[in-house]
């Protein structure tokens, strides 16, 4: 102390100064001793922060996976070559979802004006997610068909059908010419076994269609054996059947007839000459069926102007004297029709 007196002042200051630094940085050395967290037996921060978003995805994986049992999405291999070694009977037995029938998946519809109805097909669904969720957006209730081999089918199928629209399987099937119809296409050349497995796949890819129609198929649906294949399985599935119409030279509503399937025929393309002027003509067509016949189908695709048209004209449906059903409605009443004149007994 009396050596502390006895230096200057200005060195004083200087110890000073040098011992309170010394002081403070003993004291953050201690506090962070003191304040560190014991990582013995412990994984790192950073070790815990993508387990902490693990758990996340596990969560919204279990939400996922409720969502899909709720819809009783059957759980199919995509390669059919997983099969091979199947029965058929085998393979619809694990397939089948108890009580399908067309009219139990049927959207709720009355027509108590007894207005001629007209049901929109679209076809191609869930290929082009953007175009499809455009389409499902439409005034309901459209009818939507959904290839087999579409990505992500239970979610956009379950989406359609809680929006009030009608689901069918756009069956692929083998056309005149080269086009390609896609995975799973059914052609005339195949046996019975293999007919029936592809379509046992398609026919149970999604639950809750009412029915199938053909995509392409221009030379399958013109061939009695292989179609009486096909409306036999439709027949047992307790679904109906939409014949597109790619060819005039159709069996399908010959067949269908014959072996007691509810099948019901296209009336009008919309959009086969893809022009927002020529969509419009057509839309005029349907109405017109509608009016002299009762009932229309028309089929048409979740292209831009396609659904550009399609808005408009549903925006001013209520001003037409006709009524927008779901192909369900449209089926019952030319089917009641049909076995009034003595058919489908």
């Amino acid at each position: 102390m009396f050596l502390f007196l006895k230096i200057s002042k200005s060195q004083r200051v200087i110890i000073l100064l040098l011992g309170g630094l010394l002081v403070f940085s003993f004291g953050i050395a201690i506090g962070v001793y003191i304040g560190s967290p014991d990582y013995s037996g412990k994984t790192s921060s950073s070790a815990e922060e993508p387990g902490r978003r693990f758990v996340k995805k596990e969560v919204k994986a279990d939400i996922l996976a409720k969502n899909q049992n709720s819809v009783d999405r059957p759980k199919f291999p995509p390669n059919l070559d997983k099969f091979n070694n199947k029965k058929v009977s085998d393979f619809k037995q694990k397939a089948r979802i108890p009580g399908t029938s067309w009219m139990s998946h049927a959207v709720p519809f009355e027509n108590s004006e007894n207005r001629p109805l007209v049901s929109i097909v679209l076809d191609d669904m869930g290929l082009n997610q953007l175009h499809s969720d455009w389409a499902v957006s439409l005034k309901a209730p459209l009818t939507l068909s959904y290839l087999p081999y579409a990505k992500n089918l239970a979610n956009q199928t379950q989406s359609a059908r809680a929006e009030g629209h009608e689901l069918l399987i756009h069956l692929p099937m083998e056309p005149r010419g080269a086009s390609d119809p896609g995975p799973g296409a059914l052609m005339v050349n195949m046996d019975q076994t293999e007919i029936k497995k592809r379509l046992a796949r398609a026919l149970y890819v999604f639950p809750g269609a009412v029915g199938v129609n053909n995509h392409m198929g221009s030379l399958f649906t013109a061939d009695q054996r292989a179609m009486s294949i096909v409306l036999t399985e439709i027949k047992s599935s307790g679904q109906l059947f939409l014949d597109s119409l790619t060819t005039s030279n159709s069996l399908v509503a010959q067949l269908g007839d014959k072996l007691n399937v509810p099948v019901v025929s296209r009336d009008v393309f919309l959009d086969d000459i893809d022009k927002e002027d020529e969509i419009v003509r057509r839309l005029r067509e349907v109405e017109r069926v509608a009016l002299d016949k009762g009932t229309a189908i028309a089929i048409g695709h979740p292209r831009v102007t396609t659904l550009r048209v399609l808005e408009k004209w549903l925006a001013d449906l209520a001003e037409k004297k006709i009524r927008l059903a779901p192909l369900s409605a449209v089926a019952k009443t030319r089917l009641n029709q049909m076995q009034n004149d003595g058919g489908l007994n």
